[in-house]
């Protein structure tokens, strides 16, 4: 009976946090993917790719949205069974609350120990490729300048037009027009071309192609002198921009550069205090999960029976997890100056837990209880027992 039990409860609540996640991160991918279409498109990047990468920052989206869905999830779960008096009947059975909660806290270890594999392991390693494929895509000079069917300007006075790239990187139906002497234009037309590199310089090879020559004195236009070439090499390395190394991040860094940098990391050196609170507040993460839904129990579980809803208990729990929250993000915030707050990290979080265990187990916090009644008793018309 306890197993069958838990079951069916762990399953209410595992059904709304799956759809819960999905909406969230949903919600958040897109916004996150649509501040990145406009870098992909800009430089000629593919559907795929733009999946791709992506799907790299999907672990940190999901640190962030299943704490929350699984807050929602049990929220949901324990008030649509208290409404429909099934919580009524299992405290007549003679099961306790803290049985009650076993199922929706096994729920919330489990998820918290999905979150501390994204936060110590995955995410991380999701964002660094992610800024190393940035990096590589706005380094390829070849394809900011040459983009099949459209005028492409890499610098100034210089036009590059290609009609067809095909899938070995050979070009066809090749125009440059130089005009940053704009006394003397030079128009480049080929039939064919490709783009080599020889260590830093990135060369243009056409072929079968004319140069075509207009000098312009004063007010006066002089002939126009073709030359028609076989091979014609074009160095585009002076377009090319002087880019900075690649360097990461703290949040891209994995858990054993927080904790132990190289001692040549110039970044890591004059960030150490960032670093070490990032490594505390990635562990941290992992708590939350249960913090919330102790704080979700805690407000429903104790409630006596009402005929007019829970609502007051349900913005109570949302507000005390949106505080909890909000806190916890100023202390991982306030510990990168001064590291003798980070003791505290772990506090806020324990300390909710342990007040929601004692409100769970039938703990009467009378001065909370009169200030929060006092609060939102009016707004919302708190409870009344049955008579």
């Amino acid at each position: 009976m306890p197993t069958r039990l838990s079951r069916y409860l762990f399953m209410q609540t595992l059904g709304p946090f799956l759809v819960a996640s999905i909406v969230l991160t949903g919600i958040i991918w897109l916004t996150q993917a649509l501040r990145m279409l406009d870098v992909l498109i800009t430089q000629g990047q593919t559907l795929l790719t733009f999946f791709q990468l992506t799907a790299l920052a999907l672990p940190s989206t999901l640190m962030v949205v299943m704490p929350v869905s699984l807050f929602c999830a049990i929220l949901y779960a324990l008030n649509k069974l208290i409404v429909d008096s099934e919580v009524v009947v299992m405290f007549s059975a003679g099961v306790s609350r803290m049985r009650l909660a076993v199922p929706f806290i096994s729920l919330s270890v489990l998820t918290a120990l999905i979150i501390l594999s994204f936060s110590i392991y995955i995410a991380p390693a999701g964002l660094r490729e992610l800024r190393t494929r940035l990096f590589e895509i706005r380094s390829d000079v070849a394809t900011a300048m040459i983009r099949e069917g459209a005028f492409n300007n890499p610098a100034q006075g210089l036009t590059v037009y290609v009609r067809e790239r095909d899938s070995g990187g050979s070009t066809h139906g090749i125009l440059v027009h130089d005009g940053r002497n704009p006394n003397e234009p030079i128009t480049y037309m080929a039939e064919s071309g490709s783009l080599i590199e020889q260590g830093n310089r990135l060369l243009f090879v056409m072929y079968n192609g004319s140069i075509q020559r207009v000098s312009h004195e004063g007010n006066s236009t002089g002939p126009a002198t073709i030359l028609f070439f076989d091979k014609y090499t074009y160095d585009l390395s002076q377009y090319m921009d002087s880019r900075p190394a690649l360097s990461f991040e703290t949040r891209e860094r994995s858990f054993g550069e927080l904790i132990n940098p190289a001692p040549d990391d110039t970044y890591a050196q004059a960030n150490r205090k960032k670093l070490i609170a990032e490594a505390n507040e990635r562990i941290v993460e992992g708590l939350y999960p249960v913090t919330l839904t102790l704080i979700a129990l805690a407000a429903l579980l104790p409630a006596p029976f009402s005929r007019r809803g829970y609502a007051s208990r349900l913005a109570i729990a949302a507000l005390a997890a949106l505080t909890v929250r909000i806190l916890g993000f100023a202390i991982s915030n306030a510990a990168t100056q001064d590291l003798r707050i980070i003791p505290l990290m772990y506090v806020l979080p324990a300390v909710v837990c342990a007040l929601s265990l004692a409100m769970i187990g039938g703990a009467r916090f009378d001065a909370i209880r009169f200030l929060v009644r006092r609060i939102f008793f009016r707004r919302f018309g708190g409870e009344r027992s049955a008579p």
